[in-house]
């Protein structure tokens, strides 16, 4: 049997099942699934709990002897696999087998694994375990739904989340599901419950943590706020902030205004460009500024000068008849993108 992460619950109300597969992409998902399968064993009274991380050389023997020995303070066995692949070979193979031909009431097996693709679903211990058990796929959380996902999140911890403000959440932890589960449970604390997260609010609590600092930073660049984009980037300077990172975080965003300008230049829909580049409605009015205020030649400049910067930062480019130093030219491309005017230089011209 197949079940779907968000059917779980419903499933597991009236199933006898004791084998499950679970799989997926996001590590957070895998968790959750696993933690709600924990959580059914035990109020069942499997009480005597196993856990195996399966590595080069890992006895599957001592498997099959655990799902067989009883406890001397339980009779009911849990025993979780942790599989780094989609194939646990011809020992494993043989293992899921047995336990499922034992289809002894008082032993459960949860079995968790990356994402599968049909491939590795179509292989016997995947078919064997969909036969006489439980696939279940933890799914994904595509970057065009991240907000959604936050609001949610907030929801289920008594807090509303304004759709804007779960846009530039998502902007902040780059699709990363954990960091994002990780932001939503200290911001929570931040809150009385049924309190609403604001916008002021979620800046405050980004400003002590200097990885979000540089996004922000890159919101002020974006928004022409030169004054507000030097200070913040000074400060990341004495909080030990790592030129590379600012480096990426403006090729990221130059990267986005290029594409976002040629293909509105070539006739697209805003609406569609927007939806394709992942532009939320929190990020748009900046994004349109920047490309009234800059242009696509400019942008093209900038691209330049953040590629001499990116050389810089790695070590693979000297100093061409100008700064050597990283935050110079992290400040003229800031500059650059606020519209400021600076100085050309050979070979990478900051933009003027």
């Amino acid at each position: 049997m197949d079940v779907a992460a968000v059917r779980l619950d419903a499933h597991l109300g009236s199933s006898e099942a004791r084998c499950y597969l679970v799989h997926g992409a996001e590590t957070l998902l895998v968790e959750e699934v696993r933690d709600r399968l924990r959580s059914h064993f035990a109020g069942l009274g499997f009480d005597d709990v196993s856990r195996y991380n399966v590595e080069s050389g890992f006895d599957w023997s001592a498997l099959t002897q655990a799902s067989r020995s009883l406890s001397l303070f339980a009779s009911r066995r849990y025993i979780e696999v942790r599989l780094p692949t989609a194939q646990p070979g011809e020992a494993g193979t043989a293992f899921v087998r047995d336990f499922l031909d034992a289809a002894d009431p008082d032993a459960a097996l949860v079995i968790l694994t990356g994402r599968l693709d049909k491939k590795a679903l179509a292989s016997a211990w995947c078919r064997a375990i969909a036969g006489a058990g439980v696939v279940v796929d933890a799914g994904s959380v595509p970057a065009a739904r991240l907000p959604r996902w936050i609001q949610q999140r907030f929801s289920s911890l008594g807090v509303d989340c304004p759709a804007d403000v779960a846009a530039r959440l998502a902007y902040y932890v780059e699709g990363n599901l954990l960091a994002a589960d990780q932001e939503v449970r200290k911001l929570v604390l931040l809150l009385p419950e049924g309190g609403t997260l604001d916008e002021e609010r979620l800046e405050s609590a980004m400003a002590d943590h200097a990885r979000f600092n540089v996004f922000v930073f890159v919101d002020a660049c974006v928004g022409g706020q030169a004054a507000r984009a030097l200070r913040i980037l000074r400060s990341l300077r004495r909080e030990g902030a790592e030129p590379v990172m600012l480096t990426w975080a403006l090729a990221r965003e130059v990267r986005l205004l290029g594409q976002v300008g040629a293909a509105l230049k070539a006739g697209e829909p805003r609406d569609a460009v927007f939806r394709r580049q992942r532009v939320w409605s929190s990020r748009a009015p900046l994004v349109i500024g920047a490309l009234k205020r800059l242009g696509l030649s400019r942008l093209n400049a900038i691209v330049a000068d953040i590629a001499y910067l990116d050389r810089l930062v790695k070590g693979q480019q000297a100093a061409v008849r100008g700064p050597g130093d990283p935050w110079i030219v992290i400040e003229r491309v800031a500059l650059a993108l606020c519209g400021i005017k600076s100085v050309d230089m050979p070979n990478h011209s900051i933009s003027s």
